[in-house]
C-alpha cells in the first residue's frame, strides 16, 4: 500500500531465529514470486550495499535473510515458509536453499499467528518449507496462551538463554536434487581439484546440499578464529574451489553460467570437518575436545559463517550415520551403530546438539530423525516503509 508519506509500506516481523535473523514477511502483502518481489525485498533490505544502511538488513550474511509466510498450500502443515538469502553485493535474492535457524523463526511465527495446533503448554506447528516442498515438524512452548519467552536454553553464537524450539528435518533427505541421500551413489567420492589436486569429498543431500572436506586436506588450522580463517584468502579460494568442482562434477551447475549460479547461490554448503579439538569460541571461551564429537566450520559464497546453519547441523549430524562418510570418519569416537544418537557439533559459536535416527531402508538410507533445539524471539512487528 501507498501511505501519506509518499511511500509503500509493509506489515512486518523481525525474528531471530537460532543464530540467524530474519524479515518475515506476509505472502498476501506481495506481489507473485517474480522481479517484483524481488525488488520489494531489496528495497526492504537496503540491497545492494554491504552496509544495507538504506533498509533493515544486517550487513552479514546471518542477518540479510527473509521469510515469506503464509497459509499453508500442504495438506500437513499449518503454515508456509518461503527462505530467501538477500545478497548484499549484488541485486539478488537467492530462493534456492533454506535456512535451518530462521525454521525456528518460522515456527515461532506460526505460534504467533495462531498456526498450528495447542496441546497444553505446547503448540505443534508443521512448517511447508516451500523453497524444498518438505515438512518441517516444530514445537514452541507456550505459555498463558502466547509462545513464551522466558527459557533456560542456550544456543551457541546467540547471548542469553529462552524457551527450546525443537525443529526435525527427518522429512528433507535428498531435498536438493530431488535423490536420495548421496547423490553420487557413495558415502566419498575423489575429485581432482583444480589448484589442489586428488581431494575426498562426501556429498550429502539433506536439508541443503552439503559438501564435506577433511579440514586438514585443506590446509585449515582448527585452531584458528573463524575471522583468522575469513581473512585466509588461499583458505577460502581452496573451499570455493572445491565447491565449484564438486558442483560441476555432480551436474548441479552447467554452462556458461555456472560460475554466476555459484556466486549468488547460497546451495551447495561446504564443510571443513575434523575429530574433537581444542579451540577458542567466538566469546573466547574454551571449547574442549571432550565438549563435542566433531569439528566443524562452514562456508559459502566466500564467507564462513559465525556460527552454524541449522540445515547444515541437521545434514551433518545425519551424514554421521551413514559409515563411510568423512564425518562419519571425524566422528569416530561416538557410537552410532544403534541409528539412534545425538552428536556434539564443534563451532564457532560453541557446541550444537543435534539428536538422529538413520536406519537401513530400501536402497539406501531411512531418515526418522534429525532433530535440532533452537531459539528464538519476536524482535519488532511494525511497518516497513520503502519508496
Amino acid at each position: 500500500m501507498t501511505t501519506a508519506l509518499n511511500m509503500r509500506s509493509i506489515d512486518t516481523r523481525i525474528i531471530r531465529g537460532g543464530s540467524s535473523k530474519g524479515v518475515y514477511l506476509d505472502v498476501r502483502d506481495l506481489p507473485p514470486a517474480g522481479p517484483e518481489r524481488d525488488a520489494i525485498v531489496l528495497r526492504v533490505f537496503g540491497s545492494p550495499d554491504r552496509r544495507q544502511i538504506d533498509g533493515l538488513g544486517g550487513a552479514d550474511k546471518l542477518t540479510s535473510k527473509v521469510a515469506v509466510m503464509g497459509p499453508p498450500t500442504r495438506d500437513d502443515c499449518h503454515i508456509d515458509y518461503f527462505f530467501g538469502q538477500v545478497n548484499t553485493e549484488l541485486p539478488r535474492v537467492d530462493w534456492s536453499s533454506n535456512c535451518g535457524n530462521l525454521s525456528a523463526g518460522a515456527a515461532l511465527y506460526g505460534a504467533l499467528t495462531g498456526a498450528g495446533r495447542v496441546v497444553g503448554d505446547t503448540a505443534y506447528v508443521n512448517v511447508h518449507q516451500v523453497n524444498t516442498g518438505r515438512r518441517l515438524v516444530t514445537t514452541v512452548p507456550m505459555k498463558d496462551g502466547a509462545p513464551a519467552v522466558e527459557g533456560d536454553f542456550e544456543i551457541g553464537g546467540v547471548p542469553g538463554s529462552g524457551p527450546r524450539i525443537d525443529v526435525d528435518f527427518a522429512d528433507f533427505a535428498g531435498c536438493a536434487l530431488g535423490g536420495g541421500l548421496l547423490p553420487t551413489g557413495q558415502p566419498r567420492d575423489r575429485f581432482d581439484v583444480p589448484g589442489i589436486g586428488p581431494l575426498d569429498v562426501s556429498v550429502v543431500d539433506m536439508a541443503n546440499l552439503l559438501f564435506f572436506v577433511r579440514a586438514e586436506d585443506i590446509g585449515m588450522d582448527p585452531t584458528a578464529s573463524i575471522w583468522d580463517m575469513q581473512a585466509d584468502t588461499a583458505l577460502v579460494a581452496r573451499l570455493e574451489a572445491v565447491r565449484k568442482e564438486v558442483s560441476a562434477e555432480i551436474g548441479f551447475i552447467t554452462g556458461p553460467e555456472a560460475d554466476e549460479t555459484l556466486r549468488v547461490s547460497t546451495n551447495p554448503l561446504i564443510f571443513a570437518v575434523a575429530p574433537p579439538t581444542a579451540y577458542a569460541a567466538n566469546d573466547g571461551r574454551p571449547v574442549a575436545p571432550g565438549d563435542h564429537d566433531i569439528f566443524a566450520r562452514s562456508l559459502a559464497r566466500f564467507e564462513f559463517s559465525k556460527a552454524y546453519p541449522g540445515s547444515g547441523a541437521a545434514g551433518t549430524s545425519v551424514a554421521v550415520g551413514v559409515p563411510g562418510t568423512l564425518p562419519h570418519e571425524a566422528a569416530a569416537g561416538l557410537d552410532t551403530d544403534s541409528g539412534a544418537y545425538t552428536l556434539r557439533v564443534g563451532h564457532p559459536g560453541g557446541v550444537l546438539e543435534v539428536a538422529a535416527e538413520v536406519r537401513p531402508g530400501d536402497g539406501g538410507h531411512d531418515v526418522r530423525r534429525a532433530l535440532i533445539g533452537r531459539t528464538a524471539r519476536l524482535l519488532m512487528h511494525g511497518t516497513a516503509y520503502y519508496p
